[in-house]
């Protein structure tokens, strides 16, 4: 049994329960916002949400939560809906909803990381989305769980990552399997995973220049997944450096480095984590094999538009 063996056979039932509860919303319906920075929430990320802290909250009392959603738009139709959903699904629902949705803990070392639908425009649309989780220590990255409803042509699929323990995934329930990078060493030859939504042109000509041919888009943090999998070699994302957060990108970057990947900025400097806050110094990061890590980097100084700080 390894030192964070507990939390990770809880993060990875939890997550596979808010799944359940983010496709009872998907068959039954669900009400869309729009955040002040524009971007997507939906009653079901607000439920998943509150399931995923509450079991936190219960049972590791002392450690902190830094998660993506509020009680902003958690009206009392919205509350009802959700209490619904806890009630089919066989769920607890004694406690209260706000409360719980607002809940950060103690401001502590060990810190819980969640995304409870991460992808939103992939989930509206039918598409690809996960829900993703990690514990820190300060802003050391201890184990992390990705769980989809589909990839790729798999159905149900939970990815883990432990600290010095490596990565795996389980395909439709099946037993985990350890997962590494690609050993891809021809950008040329590589494939590179690009976001659906969020994409910038910047990307397109550091592909030209490159001279990758091969793509595929997908939504969520499933892209460090096709990284970590070896599906795909590489995957380079824009970021907003003032509206990057943790629960985005720490279960990804876990994964892939216990993959046998990296992830840097831009500048081929590491990428930090502060709170809730994601601290890349670059408009967007790298994350690849290792082998073509050298090559990406050379070929993203050609098109250089950013700072070298």
């Amino acid at each position: 049994m390894s030192k964070y063996s507990k939390e990770l056979e809880f993060a990875i039932e939890i997550s596979k329960t808010a799944l359940r509860i983010t496709e009872w919303f998907k068959a039954v319906g669900f009400e869309s916002f729009k955040k002040v920075d524009d971007t997507p929430v939906t009653l079901a990320d607000l439920a998943a949400q509150i399931y995923i802290v509450s079991n936190l909250k219960t049972h590791f009392p002392d450690d902190q939560i830094i998660s993506e959603e509020d009680s902003t738009y958690l009206s009392n139709q919205a509350e009802k809906l959700i209490k619904r959903s806890f009630e089919e699904l066989n769920l607890n629902n004694s406690f209260n909803l706000k409360e719980i949705l607002n809940y950060n803990g103690k401001q502590v070392n060990r810190k819980w990381t969640i995304d409870p639908i991460d992808g939103t425009k992939g989930f509206q649309e039918d598409l690809y989305y996960a829900v993703g989780i990690s514990l820190m220590e300060g802003s050391d990255r201890k184990i992390s769980v990705i769980t989809a409803p589909k990839f790729l042509d798999k159905g149900f699929t939970t990815f883990t990552a432990e600290k010095g323990n490596g990565a795996k995934v389980s395909y439709e329930g099946k037993e985990f399997i350890p997962i590494k990078v690609s050993d891809q060493n021809s950008l040329e030859e590589a494939t590179l995973v690009r976001s659906l939504h969020f994409d910038k042109e910047w990307v397109s000509k550091f592909a030209q220049v490159a001279n990758i041919k091969k793509f595929v888009r997908i939504d969520s943090m499933l892209k460090f997944c096709m990284v970590a999998t070896g599906i795909a070699d590489l995957y380079v994302k824009p970021v907003d450096m003032d509206h990057s957060y943790t629960w985005d990108y720490a279960p990804g970057d876990l994964l892939v480095s216990e993959a046998g990947g990296i992830i840097s900025d831009l500048n081929n400097k590491p990428v930090n984590f502060n709170e809730e806050k994601f601290i890349c110094k670059t408009p967007g990061f790298s994350v690849d094999n290792c082998v073509l890590h050298r090559d990406i980097i050379t070929n993203l100084e050609i098109i250089r538009f950013w700072d070298v700080n």
